[in-house]
């Protein structure tokens, strides 16, 4: 019954994101507190990213030009150009790259690559034009034209709308069609000395083609300037039409004419590099585009026009309000009175037919899948919409994307997958997958991800673990009494058991681990603190004797951007009490005694401890050494429990604990947040600052974010009676989406979080920890840790 629930609970939860927001402080710390964000980050929470580069099979990591190519039967390959290196190809699993052993095909520059049929392609290169065959996953390649052609440094190529059999080329020096394998150049103005005519097209305003003078039209066998546009557009990149619409991506920025008269710069004063649309956003219709963007600002749900669940979303919407109410009306209190329990679940249970019925309806149209796995899983998937739109590269901006619900999103090397920021080919399909190729990072993929249906679950070491995690593609896996192993993970391989038997010193019980700016392991446990710098472990002592604290286990431990270090030692003191940093020695607490230290210290000595501990406005606030008397009374006032997760901030020092509240150290003293903002979502257990900025609250009843302004609460796996979460982590295909872990009287499971969308993993036994590598998913259990391919 309780399966059922949650089931239903889940599916709630995701297809009707009404996610109830909450301000951030009532009362005192406040919302002065925070950074306010006028405009949350837009972030992609649909789909995943998967990058290919030399380090997991790449052979070339140059890319020139893209094409997804589909066959009459439905078989996909994906055909990558590469710079003086020829062809590769990815069947779905593996790539292959053009040479003796796979496929012939010379090894020149691949600058475009264009579909003619369900079984072949051109290729344009730095050597003439290619014609090639699909069969069999293979390609087989042969050049065309004449000797003439066969010269020609092909940068692009383009159907004709009218004539299938012919196509335009453009070339270093000349623009012409290729008729019956013959290319038969246009006249160019005697004055125009091009460097490249890097882009040709066939659309419904004509026929154009650009290079470093601007755009040009193609009227019969000649080329006419179309006049200012050279100061205008710049050097012409790439073009893509959609609506009766030209788009033009130049030095300049990304142009829209719709009469070639008038040009609209979407992205002035960037230089784009490539565009392709899965999708035509609405708003680029409109007039009023800024205006529309900043109402729908911050908002990434997916409403598909078929909607199976419209009808229902208006009741859950209102289900969901009261959840949140419910959560904040018995905030501070131990627990709820169970009569407020059992009614609130009750309104749950009242939906739970209806529901059935709609995921019924789903499963016979596609939308959903419910299944058995082997190894004892049982699976639920509802299949996430992708986000689909206008997709524009840059030569040093990373990416750009205008989607279908409004938003513009941008992608960079700093705040998501993509391993380069110059975009140098796109290839998309009209359900929002999308490829794109970078000049030196390799390949990204934007897609959603398919399920199997085979993965084993697999035991991969028989343990009582604590704690794992995947940090720079190695699995460590804390363990009760056994020290720490860590597992080489493709392939998988053990690459070492850590114990007090083999390192003098050294943990029997593991708690964290994190690495440092410099590449230093840090492991937290039941002695302490140690490190291992590649070489040799150390143990991390503290600055001064704390007798207090000998023999505590050290519980958690916090690395930010920064190099910061931060260990907490759980106990029921105050949280000053319990959280010490790194003063590269060793650690020191925030502490009234360190204060009155840092007063009784020298000029330099109290220096550097005033910008350690971040006294002097490096947070929000600065402490009061003017009137540290009443400051130091001041200094943690508020009720305090076991310190269960800690991030570090510009901002403040945030701090989790066991009872389910939140504290933070603003650089004034230790201020407990408000229930009634946070909201009750059991003991704290971890704590993420995701791509987007937001910080992720991950807790034992509940999972929330916080965007610098407001909670949201989300809804998860283990809001049900006799389910609890148990962990979290960050998923690496799509680092804003987040899978947890839990436990449940039948055994537990896992569940992904994508916005509006869960997948949903049942196992036999509870699951404790969670990590992820790409497609692999490794789950700590009572009995030891295991691993499913995904």
């Amino acid at each position: 019954m309780y399966k059922n629930l949650i089931l239903t609970i889940l599916i709630l939860a995701a297809t009707f994101q009404a996610n109830p927001i909450a301000r951030a402080c009532d009362p005192e710390p406040g919302p002065q507190h925070f950074p306010t964000l006028e405009v949350p980050p837009s972030r992609i929470q649909s789909g995943y990213f998967a990058v290919y580069n030399s380090l997991n099979g790449l052979p070339c990591n140059k890319i020139r030009s893209l094409l997804i190519h589909t066959s009459g039967l439905g078989e996909e390959l994906v055909i990558a150009g590469t710079q003086e290196e020829g062809l590769m190809v990815f069947d779905g699993e593996t790539w292959q790259k053009s040479g003796e052993t796979t496929f012939r095909f010379p090894e020149v520059t691949v600058n475009s690559l264009i579909r003619i049929n369900d079984n072949s392609f051109l290729a344009g290169t730095s050597n003439g034009i290619f014609k090639c065959f699909v069969e069999n996953n293979k390609v087989k390649a042969s050049a065309i034209g004449d000797k003439q052609s066969g010269n020609l440094n092909v940068l692009a190529i383009s159907k004709m709308r009218d004539q299938n059999e012919v196509c335009l080329v453009a070339c270093d020096h000349s623009v012409g069609e290729l008729r019956s394998d013959t290319f038969a150049p246009f006249s160019i103005p005697t004055y125009l000395s091009p460097t490249g005519f890097a882009s040709v097209i066939d659309c419904e305003l004509g026929k154009f083609t650009g290079c470093h003078g601007g755009l040009y039209q193609i009227n019969g066998k000649t080329l006419t300037e179309i006049p200012q546009n050279e100061s205008t557009i710049g050097w012409v990149n790439d073009f893509t039409t959609a609506e009766k619409r030209l788009f033009i991506a130049s030095a300049n920025g990304l142009f829209m004419t719709e009469d070639m008269t008038k040009y609209e710069n979407l992205l002035p004063g960037i230089w784009c590099t490539r565009a392709a649309f899965s999708a035509f956003p609405p708003d680029l219709k409109s007039d009023n585009r800024s205006s529309q963007a900043k109402v729908k600002a911050g908002t990434t749900e997916l409403v598909e026009n078929n909607d199976a669940f419209a009808e229902l979303r208006e009741e859950y919407n209102r289900l969901q309000q009261e959840y949140a109410d419910y959560t904040q009306r018995y905030a501070g209190r131990t627990q709820a009175p169970q009569e407020a329990v059992n009614a609130m679940y009750e309104q749950f249970f009242a939906f739970q037919t209806r529901m059935t019925n709609t995921v019924e309806q789903l499963n016979t149209t596609g939308q959903t899948s419910l299944y058995a796995a082997p190894g004892g899983f049982v699976s639920g998937i509802i299949k996430s919409p992708l986000i689909r739109g206008l997709w524009v590269g840059t030569q040093n901006s990373g990416l750009v994307l205008y989607s279908e619900n409004g938003e513009r999103y941008h992608l960079t090397r700093e705040n998501s997958k993509l391993p380069c920021d110059n975009i140098t080919a796109i290839a998309v399909k009209e359900d929002g997958e999308a490829w794109f190729g970078t000049e030196t990072g390799g390949i990204m993929r934007y897609t959603r991800r398919k399920m199997s249906g085979k993965g084993q679950l697999t035991q991969l070491l028989p343990c009582e673990p604590t704690r794992i995690r995947v940090i720079s593609d190695i699995l460590y896996i804390g363990t009760k009494e056994q020290g720490m192993h860590i597992y080489q993970i493709s392939p998988l391989k053990d690459l070492g058991h850590f114990t007090a038997e083999n390192v003098k010193g050294f943990h029997q019980q593991v708690t964290d681990f994190a690495l440092d700016r410099d590449g230093n392991l840090w492991v937290t446990g039941d002695k302490g603190v140690m490190t291992w710098n590649g070489k040799t472990w150390q143990p991390i002592g503290f600055r001064k004797p704390q007798p207090r604290i000998s023999g505590r286990t050290a519980t958690r431990i916090c690395i930010d951007s920064s190099n910061r270090i931060f260990i907490a030692f759980a106990s029921s003191e105050k949280v000053y009490e319990q959280v010490f940093i790194y003063d590269g020695t060793g650690l020191v607490g925030t502490t009234p005694e360190t204060i009155l230290d840092i007063l009784k210290a020298g000029d330099k000595e109290r220096y550097q401890q005033v910008k350690l501990h971040n006294l002097d406005g490096g947070y929000m606030r600065s402490f009061d050494f003017g009137n540290a008397s009443q400051s130091l009374q001041n200094f943690e006032k508020d009720e305090s429990a076991k310190v269960t997760a800690l991030l570090n901030t510009e901002h403040y020092l945030l701090i989790g604990m066991e009872n389910g509240l939140q504290k933070i150290f603003d650089g004034e003293s230790f201020k407990l947040l408000s229930e009634k903002g946070t909201g009750k979502i059991g003991a704290v257990l971890n704590l993420f600052r995701l791509p987007s900025g937001r910080i992720l609250i991950n807790g034992s009843e509940g999972t929330s974010e916080f965007d610098g302004q407001h909670y949201r609460l989300i809804e998860s796996a283990a809001t049900g009676p006799g389910f609890k979460i148990t962990d979290l982590c960050l998923d690496q295909m799509n680092p804003e989406t987040y899978r947890i872990a839990f436990s449940d009287s039948e055994g537990g499971g896992y569940a992904l979080y994508q916005d509006g969308f869960w997948e949903r993993y049942y196992t036999p036994k509870p699951v404790k920890s969670i990590a992820q590598s790409d497609f692999v998913i490794f789950m700590a259990m009572p009995d030891g840790v295991y691993y499913l391919p995904e």
